[in-house]
């Protein structure tokens, strides 16, 4: 018998697979791997850089230039954006069953609990 956790592992492995396929996904080539591991040990040996690098990056985006890029998205981004809102929410749903261990609802008192108002 295959422990769960093995299994669980074997079908994210597939279903990522899956997804990569679908989404025309590719790993990075050496290069791009390099030049983003390269920056991430600049960061960790000059920790002040990283808060230089963040500052500037929050003080040129906008919520205007937000706004726009969504106003200007194409279809194809749009439709993206729908499956991956999809796919978080599906996460989302799947992990509130988990959690409560039941389908809908929560568990509860189901009996009307009233107030003594008399004297």
């Amino acid at each position: 018998m295959v422990p769960p956790t093995v299994y669980y592992g074997k079908v994210g492995f597939e279903l990522s697979k899956l997804v990569f396929k679908g989404q025309r996904m590719s790993p990075p080539d050496l290069a791009a791997f390099q030049k983003y591991t390269q920056s991430v040990i600049n960061a960790i040996r000059n920790p002040a850089s990283l808060l230089n690098h963040t500052t500037d990056t929050a003080s040129t985006v906008s919520p205007e230039g937000i706004l726009s890029q969504i106003r200007n998205a194409n279809m194809q981004q749009l439709i993206s954006a729908g499956v991956v809102g999809a796919e978080v929410l599906g996460f989302f749903t799947v992990g509130e069953m988990i959690g409560r261990m039941k389908l809908v609802g929560y568990r509860g008192d189901t009996e009307h609990h009233e107030t003594a108002t008399s004297l």
